[in-house]
C-alpha cells in the first residue's frame, strides 16, 4: 500500500512540509467556469466533503489545507473534516488555530477520542461530522501527508458524476519532484500471493497478470482498487456499502472497501487527471524502496484478516504457503541482475 496516515507508529510532527523538501511547485490556481455554463452546472449541484485523519503531523495537515484552498477558490462546494487520532501534541489546537488565521470556515478539525485506527478514525470523522450534513453528494478520502495540485478534487467529482456505474475513484500520485507513484492495483489473491512474495521484476514480465501494482498510463482506466491516500466516492455509494472496516487496523481497508464497492456492481476507476503528491512515508515512518518500518503485524493481521474474507480460511492458508516460498526462496537463489525487486511490494 503507497499511503497511510500515521496510525500505527508515532513519527514527529513536521511543520511546514513542503517549505523543507524539494517539492516541485504546485501549478497555478484553476479557472473557475464561467457561471451557468454546462461545465459550472455540475459542479453547482455537487458539495464534496474531505475526511483527514491526523496522527501528529500537523505540519503537513496546515500543508495540505493550503493546497485545498485553491479547489474552493475555483468554485466547488467544498469542506473538510479533520479527525485526531489521539495525538497528544496539541494538533486539535495548533490546526484550529491555523484554520481561523486563515479564515479557512470550510474545514474543521475535531478530536476523535482515540487512536482506533486508520478506519476506525475515518468513519468517525463519517459519521459525525459528514454524513450528518444531508448537502454532502461525495466523500473525498485524503491523506494528511498529500497536497493537491489544482484540478485535483475536482477532476474526481467531475468523473464521478459523468460516470454513474463508478462507486470509486483515485487520484494519479506522484513524489514531490513528479515521478509516478504506485496507486493503483489488482485485487490479492492465493495465487498471487508466492509473486508478491517473490518481487521480481523477471516474474512480472513472464506473468504481467500477478503484479498486484498496475502501472496507469495517462488515460482514465478501470481497475481492482485504487489507493486510499486520495480516493473519492459518491454519498449514495457510500451509503449502500457501507464504511470501511474498521476491524483492520491499518491496510487493507481501502482494498477491502473496493472490493464491496465492486461486489455491489460498481467499478472502481484511477483518473490521471486528478494528480496529488504523496510525501511518502512522513505520516507513518515508511520511506519509498524499502519494508514497513515493522514487518509488519498490521500489515500481517489485516493482510490475514482480508484473505479470509474474501478467500475462506484454505485461501489464507494457501495465500500463506504460496507467499514464504517466493519471498525466501526465490530471493536466495536468483542472481542480483535478475531479481529486481519490486519497491514497496509489502504495502500492496
Amino acid at each position: 500500500m503507497c499511503r497511510i496516515t500515521g496510525l500505527a507508529g508515532r513519527v514527529r510532527p513536521l511543520s511546514g512540509a513542503l517549505r523543507h523538501c524539494q517539492c516541485t511547485p504546485v501549478d497555478r490556481a484553476p479557472v473557475p467556469d464561467p457561471p451557468g455554463s454546462a461545465a459550472s452546472k455540475w459542479s453547482e449541484a455537487l458539495k464534496v466533503a474531505i475526511v483527514m485523519v491526523n496522527d501528529r503531523t500537523p505540519g503537513l495537515v496546515l500543508d495540505c489545507l493550503r493546497s485545498l484552498a485553491d479547489e474552493r477558490a475555483a468554485g466547488l462546494d467544498l469542506m473538510v473534516r479533520i479527525g485526531d487520532a489521539e495525538s497528544g501534541d496539541g494538533s486539535v489546537e495548533a490546526i484550529s488555530r491555523f484554520i481561523d488565521a486563515q479564515g479557512y470556515d470550510w474545514a474543521r478539525c475535531v478530536a476523535i477520542g482515540r487512536n482506533g485506527g486508520f478506519a476506525y478514525g475515518n468513519n468517525f470523522v463519517l459519521k459525525h461530522h459528514v454524513l450528518v450534513d444531508p448537502g454532502v453528494t461525495h466523500v473525498h478520502f485524503l491523506n494528511p501527508d498529500t497536497y493537491v495540485h489544482p484540478g485535483a478534487v475536482r477532476e474526481l467529482a467531475r468523473f464521478l458524476a459523468a460516470h454513474p456505474d463508478a462507486g470509486a475513484a483515485g487520484s494519479r500520485l506522484e513524489n514531490p519532484d513528479g515521478s509516478r507513484r504506485s496507486c493503483a492495483f489488482r485485487f490479492p489473491a492465493p495465487w498471487r500471493e508466492f509473486f508478491r512474495g517473490a518481487s521480481f521484476s523477471l516474474l512480472d514480465r513472464l506473468v504481467p497478470a500477478s503484479r498486484a501494482v498496475i502501472t496507469p498510463g495517462t488515460r482514465q482506466e478501470r481497475v481492482d482498487w485504487v489507493s486510499g491516500a486520495s480516493f473519492m466516492m459518491p454519498r449514495a455509494v457510500l451509503e449502500q456499502v457501507g464504511p470501511m472496516d474498521d476491524g483492520f487496523f491499518l491496510y487493507f481497508e481501502e482494498t477491502d472497501l473496493m472490493a464491496r464497492i465492486r461486489d455491489a456492481g460498481y467499478e472502481v476507476w484511477h483518473v490521471p487527471q486528478s494528480r496529488v503528491v504523496h510525501l511518502a512515508g512522513q505520516a507513518t515512518g515508511y520511506r519509498a524502496g524499502g519494508r514497513p518500518s515493522r514487518l509488519s503485524a498490521h500489515w500481517l493481521r489485516s493482510r490475514a484478516r482480508y484473505l479470509k474474507r474474501r478467500h475462506g480460511r484454505g485461501g489464507l492458508v494457501g495465500g500463506t504457503v504460496l507467499y514464504l516460498p517466493g519471498d525466501l526462496g526465490l530471493s536466495a537463489r536468483l542472481p542480483a541482475a535478475v531479481a529486481a525487486p519490486v519497491a514497496s511490494k509489502n504495502l500492496v
